[in-house]
């Protein structure tokens, strides 16, 4: 197993080049070549900016930004992916540099390359995924912040220098507020605009560079009496040719500093982590990869080659660039040819540009960095979090002051351990319920109870009521502890009997939070609660009229002709809450699949193509191929139904293989292709989204949704470089 993955992480030419191969090779390359040329003028003034912010020579930056594109897509595991220097890197290189040398700086990155090889040989790709949203969100804004006050002194023109924590850059910015210069300011803020405005314009106008162009005439011609600080006046000439070996520092090897070592690798490894890997997989999004997928493992090994051979080359840790990965997909690249393309042609540039680059004003470099900062947390990502609910949106807040406050790995490192603090004690609480477990407890008899042995609380069997099981009649399983948490409907109505209950059932309004999506061509009926980001495509039909409630956890997905139904006065118990329908997160229902209750269905399960899932409770990570049929019996969390088998006995249901890493990969770009359809079908559509009770052509009905605000399409902000 572990000689055929170093075999595939060693061969470059794999799948991800499959489509150069698809029609014209000549335009597909042309078409590489262009996307090549784009990104490698939007990427040289951020590669500046960067590496000055970082404490380093310009020159670093754009020679680091090429060298960083050829490794990466010769060895990483993403068709689309654009390596170089990034805004998150900006406060923990600045940190080693403040008190170290460019060797150091280049031990640590390769006490981190090896640490990312191991991690890609073992196979953690896939638990980078498990650091919540809210720690992403937290310390990207943090980030920010630093980044911001970080070139206050330039925007400002102020040229004392300042600290490097956060305290002592606000301290200066009070002791020199007196000794600003409106030149530099007007700079910054119109680098920051006419960014914006190009960027809207054409993604082709490498922006950047036409805001440094401007601001170098302004200052040797309108501007030339005012003094203003240029590169040239702190970092000297910009050579052509900057690419040298720069060994690392093995005398910094010592039992005194081996911690300080370890502690900076371990940073450099979580952001080079953290962002590739979802670059890696917003770029399968965006670019609506239908072929070779990234691979997790792979990009962390691609991930160890950058920060083995990069700080080598006289550069600097890198990883994916979010944005540039973007503008590189929307002006036409099809594989990692356009990564090499971008190295040959940046270092081109450069090599040409390089006196006049010198010239640049450092007004219009923070300006750049400004723009980074404020692009680089998106509102959309802040209301995820607070849709997640107040935990997280303090677990958010906390995050981001600790990383201002501290530094970037303590304030990360604190915030996961408050979050496994948390979940275990939330685990426990819930595991201290009388009917808590991981499993099916208890299949309950069919006769009716003794009378006065249900009591209706809220619509939901109170949790003294669930330690019974004599008290449970018409209860399918009863479950707790399981990963995705319940959420509770609107408050139940009183008991009554066929028609009236039916219609009762029907005029309850659906849950649907702002950042699902139901098509206006499927049905959604009753009391269905949906979690974020879930995806009714059309012709789906979601009716909880007979049976009811539902739930949907978040990013599961019901594509087209699915219909989800349930047996009246049947249900699963989820934490003591009754559900005819439970279905939890990272589910993928497809095609015509049929999931009729009472039944549960656990997180990360696929349902296939024309499946049936009836009166049965479905464990975690479990793929059901096409034309699987399960009905009446639990199937264990992780098996493979195979197509066309009719699964109806427990022996049946405990004989089952394991699902393979395969079904799970699967069913993991299932997820995302359909959390970015829901995003796409918005902002398509322009228009609120919510129609819940009884959404469908010309149909109306109640609406509910989970925020007071009703959908607004995400704004036109320009992506953060």
């Amino acid at each position: 197993m572990l000689i055929q993955r170093l075999r595939h992480y060693l061969n470059p030419f794999d799948g991800r080049f499959e489509d150069l191969g698809k029609g014209n090779i000549v335009l597909n390359i042309a078409r590489d070549f262009t996307a090549g040329l784009v990104v490698a003028m939007i990427a040289i003034p951020l590669a500046m900016g960067f590496a000055m912010a970082s404490g380093l020579r310009p020159e670093q930056g754009i020679v680091g930004g090429a060298v960083a594109g050829f490794v990466g897509a010769m060895f990483g595991g993403s068709k689309y992916q654009v390596y170089g220097p990034t805004a998150a890197f900006i406060p923990i290189i600045g940190a080693i540099m403040l008190t170290h040398d460019h060797a150091y700086l280049v031990l640590c990155a390769a006490v981190a390359g090896v640490m990312l090889a191991a991690g890609s040989l073992l196979g953690i790709g896939r638990f980078v995924k498990m650091v919540p949203h809210s720690i992403v969100v937290g310390f990207t804004i943090g980030i920010a912040a630093t980044i911001a006050l970080s070139q206050s002194t330039e925007i400002l023109g102020v040229a004392a220098k300042s600290g490097y924590d956060s305290i002592a850059k606000l301290q200066h910015l009070w002791d020199h507020w007196g000794f600003l210069q409106l030149e530099a300011v007007l700079l910054a803020v119109g680098t920051v605009l006419i960014i914006r405005l190009l960027l809207k314009v054409s993604i082709y106008i490498p922006a950047p560079l036409v805001a440094l162009a401007i601001g170098v005439v302004l200052t040797q011609t309108v501007l030339a009496d005012q003094h203003l600080t240029l590169v040239r006046d702190k970092f000297g000439a910009i050579p052509a040719m900057a690419m040298n070996i720069t060994p690392p520092g093995w005398h910094y090897l010592t039992a005194h500093n081996l911690g300080s070592i370890l502690y900076n690798a371990t940073a450099i490894v979580f952001v080079a982590a953290i962002e590739s890997l979802l670059c890696s997989r917003m770029a399968d999004r965006l670019a609506r990869n239908t072929g070779t997928p990234y691979d997790p493992d792979k990009e962390l090994w691609g991930q160890a080659h950058v920060m083995l051979w990069v700080p080598l080359l006289n550069g600097f840790p890198h990883s994916g660039a979010l944005a540039r990965t973007a503008s590189t997909i929307k002006v036409g690249a099809l594989s990692p040819l356009a990564g090499v393309f971008k190295c040959v042609l940046k270092l081109g540039i450069a090599f040409y540009l390089a006196q006049w680059l010198e010239l640049v004003p450092m007004a219009c470099i923070g300006g750049i960095l400004l723009y980074v900062a404020m692009n680089m947390v998106k509102r959309d990502e802040v209301h995820e979090v607070v849709a997640h609910g107040k935990a997280h949106i303090w677990l958010m807040a906390y995050t981001a002051l600790a990383v201002i406050l501290m530094d970037f790995l303590r304030g990360v490192v604190s915030a996961l351990i408050i979050y496994v603090v948390w979940q275990v004690i939330a685990r426990g609480l819930r595991g201290a319920r009388p009917a808590a477990g991981l499993r099916p407890s208890a299949r309950t008899a069919r006769p009716a109870p003794a009378p006065g042995a249900l009591r209706e609380a809220n619509g939901h069997t109170t949790e003294e009521e669930v330690g019974t099981r004599a008290a449970l009649a018409h209860v399918r399983a009863v479950l707790g502890n399981a990963h995705t948490e319940s959420r509770r409907p609107a408050s139940g109505s009183r008991v009554v009997t066929g028609s009236r209950a039916w219609l009762s059932n029907i005029r309850r309004p659906a849950s649907i939070p702002r950042s699902a999506y139901v098509h206006e061509q499927a049905n959604v009926i009753g009391r269905v609660v949906l979690g974020d980001h879930v995806h009714i495509a059309a012709g789906a039909s979601v009716r909880a009229d007979e049976g009811a409630p539902f739930f949907i956890g978040s990013s599961s997905n019901v594509q087209d002709g699915v219909v989800i139904h349930a047996l009246k006065d049947r249900h699963v118990l989820v934490h003591g809450e009754r559900w005819a329908v439970y279905v939890g997160t990272n589910v993928s229902m497809a095609h015509d699949a049929l999931v009729h209750g009472p039944c549960f269905i656990g997180d990360d399960t696929f349902i296939g193509f024309k499946a049936v899932v009836h009166d049965a409770i479905v464990g975690a990570r479990c793929y059901f191929g096409i034309n699987a049929v399960v009905v009446g019996v639990e199937v264990p969390e992780g098996r493979l139904v195979p197509p066309g088998a009719i699964i109806d006995t427990q022996d049946k249901a405990n004989a089952l293989a394991m699902a393979g890493p395969e079904q799970r990969h699967f069913n993991e770009d299932v997820v995302e292709v359909n959390r970015g359809l829901a995003v796409a079908y918005h902002e398509h559509a322009y228009r609120p989204h919510g129609r819940a009770g009884m959404v469908g052509p010309r149909k109306t009905a109640h609406v509910h949704l989970d925020r007071e605000d009703a959908w607004a399409p995400p704004g036109s902000s320009s992506e953060s470089f």
